[in-house]
């Protein structure tokens, strides 16, 4: 488990909320992707299979950021 900073236990509960599901949703694309699993997201109001290469190319620009 990661370390929590000083400085984001000062944020909003809102803010802290949201930096907790960005690191969850990072943890979830990177999992799927070291496991070759196809990932389903919600585009345009409607549920799209990601395949495990799309999945291993968003974790790498996720990577990137």
């Amino acid at each position: 488990m990661k370390r929590i900073r000083k400085s984001i236990l000062r944020l909003p509960i809102e803010k802290r909320a949201e930096i907790a599901l960005r690191e969850a949703v990072k943890g979830v694309i990177e999992e799927h992707a070291r496991l070759g699993l196809p990932l389903y997201i919600g585009r345009k109001g409607k549920v799209v299979e990601l395949s495990p290469a799309e999945v291993r190319a968003l974790a790498r620009s996720r990577r990137r950021k």
